[in-house]
């Protein structure tokens, strides 16, 4: 197990979190902006679900894959 807070009860790990893969996705550069918004939990709901379910489908279809491999 990690010593890291989870992402998703503190914010500001989510914030670092998504700041390193936007960039570790190149492209254009993510930097932290000093223009300081309200939270919108609809809207990060939103967002989360859709990566969960993203990231569910893709992980099922990697599970789909090394079976087929496998046989």
């Amino acid at each position: 197990m990690t010593d890291k807070p989870n992402m998703f009860q503190e914010p500001k790990v989510l914030k670092t979190w998504a700041i390193n893969l936007a960039n570790a996705l190149g492209g254009q550069r993510v930097d932290k902006s000093a223009i300081l918004v309200q939270l919108n939990t609809k809207k990060v709901n939103i967002l989360l679900d859709e990566f969960v379910l993203a990231y569910n489908n893709q992980y099922m279809n990697m599970q789909e894959q090394t079976k087929e491999e496998e046989e």
